[in-house]
């Protein structure tokens, strides 16, 4: 089979100047013109890339009706229009044909998630002989991501098999008329990329209506997810589940703070979706807590007592795997897979971030400030609340408050005075690492004496025995953070840092 041929079109000029070159100059046939949004899926372990093929779904702009595209090197393998108006989740989902029927295999079951997506105008042209028989198909596209970032407009030429010497001549008389240079990238990578720029928190600028800047963080922190989301399956690395599940609290702070902002229906449910897509995730990080720090904890017993501690260990194996194996089929589960391809659409409709909620349109610096001013102020007000005898719930619930306040000022640094917000941070993470012990020393503790009853066996009397020395261990470290409380809170609560508060808002540089 003949190799695509892909350029990238450097020449001056718009979509429409170029492709009046391509059809007056060069009297190609002009045989489609589409417009509107594309989006590229994949299983979440990216089987299709690996297979070198695509899988678009297309939703026309005006009239017409959605199409599914399975193609490999800008060859067509089977186009269909779509009776459904939202893309497939699972192989099931497909069309039901022989063709389809072989994507279906490839994918194997499998999930079907949305990966970049963007507005596009694709034109597909044929160069004909004399005879009036196609040699080769050129598909001119220029796109865009959601938030109007131009990707560089792509050409490819397709040769048809047996006529690989018209399509090199072709190729000339292209690089005549057009300047073009080569490009290894698709369009699928271009707006991959185009997708991770554009979402970067760096893209935030203070004059960014709310709407705009709420949604970008949303699919920054949504692209965080999908990057681990396969890892998190597999189980192999706890950094995933732990990189998934900071940017599922994230987005739960975001849409908290997202009152006026966000549209409300929307940021009611998707608020009880990611509340459950923690719920559901928490035990397995439990689980690999547990493991990661069982050795360091059971290396503060003497060494006799260390070795009765391998039957347990056993435990925390067990336990760990099946927590994992309760989560990954909630993760597989349709109320799972419905949830994401609902909050992909909502991200990628842009009608539901236009004037969605009163705030919406105004500026974001202003509504953050506000936000964070009022997340402070509850911080501090509560945090000197607590006194040595103040239970530990009230602990838990400030660390909750200080987690507001964090995720606020990190999802949103851009916009911010770098000086003022490294002032405020500092303080604020020691005293989140305090809270953040307290609470966990204390939840590892009550785990480990609930796990230590499925213990069995003549010689689990002495395990029982070294497991109580490690949860002695943990209310030690508990103790400590508790009575650190104070000191490091009142870093916090320091007049430089309350003042660096006000003065988030960048200082308008002198011409």
């Amino acid at each position: 089979m003949s190799k695509v041929r892909r350029y990238e079109v450097t020449a001056a000029g718009d979509f429409a100047s170029v492709l009046a070159v391509l059809t007056d100059h060069l009297d190609l046939r002009l045989l489609s013109l589409d417009e509107g949004e594309r989006s590229w899926l994949d299983t979440p372990t990216g089987t299709l890339e690996r297979a070198e093929t695509t899988l678009e779904f297309r939703r026309p702009s005006g009239e017409g009706t959605p199409s599914l595209t399975w193609a490999t090197e800008g060859r067509v393998l089977v186009f269909d229009p779509c009776v459904s108006s939202t893309p497939p989740v699972y192989s099931s989902d497909l069309p039901d044909s022989s063709a389809f029927a072989r994507l279906a295999a490839l994918v194997d079951g499998g999930e079907l998630v949305l990966g970049p997506t963007v507005n596009s105008q694709i034109a597909v042209l044929a160069c004909l002989d004399d005879e009036e028989k196609t040699t080769a198909r050129v598909i001119f596209d220029r796109s865009e991501t959601l938030d109007g970032l131009a990707l560089p407009m792509m050409l490819e030429v397709v040769p048809l098999r047996g006529y690989e010497d018209e399509a090199a001549a072709l190729e000339k008389s292209l690089k005549r008329s057009v300047a073009l240079s080569v490009s290894a990238a698709s369009m699928k990578e271009l707006a991959q990329q185009g997708v991770s720029t554009g979402l970067d928190g760096a893209a935030l600028v203070p004059a960014m209506s709310a709407a705009r800047a709420w949604r970008a963080v949303f699919q920054t922190l949504t692209d965080s997810m999908t990057q681990s989301f396969s890892g998190v399956l597999s189980g192999n690395d706890p950094e995933d589940l732990h990189a998934f599940r900071v940017a599922v609290r994230r987005i739960r702070t975001i849409l908290q703070d997202g009152n006026d902002v966000v549209d409300p229906e929307s940021r009611d449910r998707f608020r009880h979706e990611y509340r459950w897509l923690g719920d559901v995730t928490t035990p397995t990080r439990d689980a690999d807590v547990h493991l990661i720090e069982f050795p360091e904890l059971a290396a503060t017993l003497p060494p006799s007592r260390r070795e009765d501690l391998a039957s347990f260990n056993e435990v925390l194996l067990r336990h760990r795997a099946d927590s994992h194996a309760a989560m990954v089929t909630e993760l597989r589960s349709i109320r799972r897979a419905e949830f994401g391809t609902a909050w992909l659409a909502f991200l990628a409709d842009d009608d539901a971030w236009t004037g969605c909620a009163d705030l919406a349109d105004e500026p974001v610096l202003r509504i953050v400030l506000r936000r964070i001013e009022k997340a402070n102020r509850q911080l501090v007000k509560n945090g000197r609340k607590i006194a040595k005898k103040s239970p530990a719930i009230a602990l838990h619930e400030l660390r909750k408050e200080g987690k507001r306040l964090r995720y606020l000022l990190e999802c949103f640094a851009p916009l911010f005075d770098e000086k003022a917000l490294s002032v405020i941070l500092r303080p604020l993470r020691d005293l989140q690492d305090v809270l953040g012990e307290f609470q966990d020393t204390e939840v590892q503790a009550n785990a480990l004496l609930e796990l230590a009853g499925e213990l069995e066996g003549a010689d689990d009397h002495s395990a029982l025995m070294a497991i109580g020395g490690v949860i002695e261990q943990l209310g030690v470290r508990s103790a400590d953070a508790r009575s650190s409380f104070s000191k490091t809170f009142g870093r916090f609560d320091d007049r430089k840092v309350q003042r660096a508060i006000d003065q988030l808002e960048p200082r308008k540089k002198k011409r």
